[in-house]
């Protein structure tokens, strides 16, 4: 078989194998076995001090070098290299060892004697390759790789699983090098699986398979691979720390490191495991830590360039990019490095493949570009780097640039994900039109979203930009890119959204920002409305915070003062669980705080994570004063942490800053009910009850479960013990009268009622029922004055406030919907009915510029509502604004042909404006829709 350009020919050909690597006894081969399962303490007591061969050797020193132990893994080779006739396979294996320490001269020796030895030894030509890789000769690397394709396609039988291993490992590297994306395939559904069936043990194979797929971010046949692999050898710190990797792409920071951990348990030296350390404390944006973990990978093997390239990106992250310091004239921990890598290494294309990935990590993105566009430049054989560096140009917004490199990327690997869906995003936005204003460049499909990106437009240049930049001190130096993604594609809104942020499928929120550019679902394409004038506030605040502070702002700190520009109102939820949350003692701290927003264990953790940003920022400025946290956006700037901060900036130790936050925390919280009734079990009601028949409120309780069972004979047997034990007892009064209504016995049922919601003891579900029924009596009053009980006994809870909110729609009493529609708005930031409602109020009362205000407010929740321009209209005509109230009667006219009048009125304020080109093109298409319209023919006409 000959090899194509089009793709590597390792196709068809027929493996025979022997069922092990070496023709050996069959204790040695089951030391293999035992090897290959994790159980290397086993073989090394089993081998002893002293091999008698090179077989046995080698799997003394593997078993060695798995459980760390690599000085003595070594010194077992070289004993018997020493002391005996070596094999090839045994001097490879001396270069293999040496190699992972970095030790190039003394492996490529080894490697050397051994290819002397056997010219096909396939771990030697596999080692040779890879020492020609990292001492920077490419070609010979990539002839390297080559050998393995001739050496299989010659071939028809081989005696080694090895061999095929090395063989699949070498395709892979010269593939990726020479742009046979074809070979990926045949990898993975042939090489690999048949050396799997020839030996059930070498979960090496499933660990290639497992990395192949991860590299093309296809991460559920990764995980599925690493399974498989982990079912063979529960023990092997390579596959834990692969799967730490692929936890760590997820940003499951506390998963990789959990993993790491196993990882190092097994192997204390194993290099992957702390470099996947190293990068999750760069996630956790924890640098200074990265620092300390990187220093002992590169110890490790000091001249792995991928480690010093993720070392050199923490540095970068906790001191800035500079090389030399400007105060002192000496190089940098940053530019110390880059200069003495430059001086070790031919060729830094891995090192700056890595520095490149760490500035990704760290949101550092005009750093990412830099340096992944000088590692694409030295080594174009890494095809990942271009698919990483598109993807960063996408963050940055730089969209033609990233096509370019998306495409080569593409092109070298088309069964990357991320590239594939990126290329699509792009393909979707080439179909895009643009507003361009003064700050902003805002992309959106015209089909759908042109009156969103309208009036977004116009809402980030009056309401925005200025308060925004005025208020953080800064005003960004280009114009900011917004894309608005609906349904194209067979795709939702926000899988294109998802795509555009991270090249995958899902992201658990409706807008994002990566500093230079904000993307989000339009509100069209998802299923519950959201107000998209919020999102694009806060988003924006975080475009300003972002460059403001060189990309180095906190994530915290960051949402702490997007919220506080979102609106003027905190959640209503934050309050009780937070002084749930208080009470448990289950709070974040500065530490913590971060693992709220990228990796809750829950919708609590992700809302208390928002909630105590907010209330860290609150509390500095209280403490501090109110130029607080201007003052901590210049010292995040100037690459200073938050500890630094507290201590240089505002001279509090950490600890006694938490402490004092808690404090306040605690005083937010004064007067906040918790219930304080532990709900119990069926099993444990039914306990409570058989040992003590007199505890009424077991009964109750007991009863009322059954009543939502639909057991009424057990239901009413617990209501009447619980009312023979406490005659007062409410809740049993209330399963009474349900019990009552079943059966048809109205007026029994409402004096049950009435006697539970009467007792001192709230009983919300007989309070609540009362309030219905004395609605169904048209009772106002009194169904009033019950829901206004529920609102104080349970402040927390929403639902009595829309309650009360409906007698008084009811009762068409506007000044009390005046005062209780804002309060009930600033807790349901979606509702367009409430500020409909608000906005009709206020133009009855002539209250011009409050109802534009809350018309306004519709429009920046559901644009395409008709009645919502049409009220804003009516506000603009009160305060003789005729332009303006023109165009909103327009809006509504087009989103609402058959309202004609709506259209009429525009173009009679058109024409009262001086507007007479608009007025009669509006005047026409009234025309269009009622040709006998007088009022347009009139405007027609004059």
């Amino acid at each position: 078989m000959t090899i194509h350009n089009a793709a590597i020919a390792l196709l068809a050909v027929a493996f025979t194998f022997s069922n092990c690597d070496f023709a050996i006894s069959d204790d040695v081969k089951t030391l293999r076995t035992n090897l290959q399962q994790g159980r290397y303490a086993e073989v090394v007591e089993k081998i002893g001090d002293a091999p008698t061969d090179a077989p046995t050797v080698i799997l003394l020193a593997r078993s060695l070098d798995s459980q760390g132990k690599r000085d003595e893994a070594l010194a077992a080779v070289n004993t018997f290299v020493q002391d005996s006739q070596p094999t090839a396979a045994l001097l490879a294996e001396a270069g293999r060892l040496h190699f992972e320490r970095g030790e190039w001269e003394l492996s490529s020796t080894n490697v050397k004697r051994a290819l002397a030895l056997d010219n096909s030894q396939t771990l030697a030509r596999w080692l040779h390759a890879e020492l020609a890789r990292v001492q920077g000769d490419i070609e010979a690397a990539q002839q390297g790789y080559e050998w393995f394709v001739d050496f299989y396609n010659q071939h028809d039988n081989f005696d080694s699983v090895e061999d095929l291993y090395y063989t699949g490992l070498a395709a892979s590297q010269y593939a990726r090098w020479t742009r046979n994306s074809g070979q990926f395939k045949f990898l993975v559904n042939d090489l690999y699986p048949d050396v799997l069936r020839r030996d059930p043990h070498f979960w090496q194979a499933e660990l290639a398979m497992a990395q192949l797929f991860a590299e093309k971010y296809n991460m559920a046949e990764a995980a599925k691979h690493l399974n498989n692999a982990l079912a063979i050898n529960a023990n092997s710190a390579d596959i834990y720390a692969q799967k730490g990797a692929i936890e760590l792409s997820n940003y499951n920071v506390d998963a990789a490191l959990r993993t790491a951990e196993l990882a190092l348990g097994i192997n204390p030296q194993h290099v992957k495991a702390k470099q996947v350390q190293g990068k999750a404390k760069l996630t956790d944006f924890r640098p200074e830590q990265a620092i300390a973990i990187l220093k002992e990978v590169v110890q490790l093997n000091p001249n792995n360039q991928t480690s010093q390239g993720y070392l050199a990106s923490a540095m970068l992250a906790d001191d800035g990019s500079e090389l030399i310091n400007e105060d002192s004239g000496e190089a940098t921990r940053f530019g110390e490095l880059l200069t003495q890598v430059e001086q070790t290494h031919p060729n830094l294309g891995e090192f700056y493949a890595a520095l490149g990935d760490g500035c990704d990590i760290v949101r550092k993105y005009p750093d990412a570009v830099k340096y992944l566009q000088e590692a694409r430049q030295r080594m174009p054989q890494l095809i990942g780097v271009h698919g990483d560096l598109g993807m960063v140009l996408m963050r940055m917004g730089e969209e033609g640039t990233a096509k370019e490199v998306l495409d080569e990327a593409f092109e070298a690997d088309p069964f990357n994900v991320r590239v594939k869906n990126s290329l699509e995003v792009l393909d979707v936005l080439a179909t895009y039109e643009t507003i361009e204003t003064d700050h902003f460049i805002i992309r959106f499909d015209p089909s759908k979203d042109r009156l969103l990106a309208v009036y977004m437009s116009r809402f980030l240049e009056e309401n925005v930009y200025p308060k925004v930049c005025e208020g953080l001190g800064y005003t960004p130096k280009d114009k900011s890119l917004i894309e608005i993604f609906n349904q194209a594609k067979n795709t939702s809104g926000h899988g294109w959204f998802s795509a555009r942020m991270v090249g995958l499928p899902y992201i658990g929120t409706v807008g994002a920002c990566a500093g230079k550019m904000i993307a989000l679902a339009s509100p069209d394409s998802v299923s519950e409305a959201y107000n998209w004038a919020h999102v694009i506030r806060h988003e924006f605040v975080h475009v300003v915070n972002l460059q403001q502070t060189d990309f180095n702002i906190p994530h915290w700190f960051t949402e702490a003062l997007a919220v506080s520009y979102e609106s003027e109102q905190r959640p209503p939820e934050w309050k009780p669980l937070l002084a749930r949350r208080l009470a448990e003692d289950r709070v974040f701290n500065l530490d913590t705080i971060n693992y709220g927003f990228i990796r809750p264990s829950d919708q609590d953790d992700w809302t208390m994570a928002y909630c105590q940003a907010y209330y860290y920022s609150q509390f500095i400025q209280q403490k501090f004063g109110p130029d607080a946290l201007d003052k901590m956006l210049a010292a995040y700037r100037n690459y200073q942490t938050t500890d630094e901060i507290l201590q240089d900036e505002f001279q509090i130790d950490k600890a006694d800053f938490e402490k004092q936050y808690v404090a306040f925390l605690k005083k937010e919280v004064q007067g906040v009910k918790l219930s304080t009734q532990a709900e119990q079990s069926f099993a444990e009601l039914y306990q409570t009850v058989d040992e003590n028949p007199q505890d009424a409120d077991a009964q109750a309780q007991l009863a009322y479960i059954y009543l939502k069972r639909k057991a009424l004979p057990d239901a009413r047997k617990h209501a009447k013990n619980a009312l023979a034990a406490d005659k007062d007892q409410p809740l049993a009064h209330y399963i009474q009268g349900r019990l009552y209504l079943i059966i048809g016995d109205t007026q029994e049922a409402i004096e049950e009622f009435e006697t539970a919601a009467g007792s001192p003891r709230f009983e919300r579900n007989a309070v609540a029922l009362l309030a219905g029924l004395r609605i169904k009596q048209k009772r106002f009053d009194e169904a009033l004055e019950l829901y206004q009980r529920g609102a104080e006994e349970e402040p927390g809870q929403l639902d009595w406030q829309e309650s009360i909110l409906r007698i008084h729609l009811l009762k068409k009493d506007n000044e009390a919907l005046l005062q209780l529609i804002p309060k009930i708005a600033v807790q349901k930031h979606h509702d367009v009915l409430l500020r409909k409602k608000m906005a009709e109020i206020l133009l009855l009362q002539e209250s011009w510029e409050e109802a534009a205000k809350w018309a306004y407010e519709v429009i920046g929740i559901q644009v395409t509502d008709a009645d919502a321009h049409a009220l804003l209209a009516q506000a603009y005509r009160g305060q003789k604004k005729w332009d303006l109230a023109a165009r909103e009667f327009e809006v509504a006219g087009q989103l609402r042909p058959k309202t004609v009048s709506w259209s009429v009125e525009a173009a009679e304020l058109y024409h009262q404006a001086g507007r007479l080109d608009k007025a009669q093109k509006v005047a026409q298409r009234v025309l269009d829709l009622d040709p006998d319209n007088a009022a347009a023919k009139a405007i027609l006409d004059d």
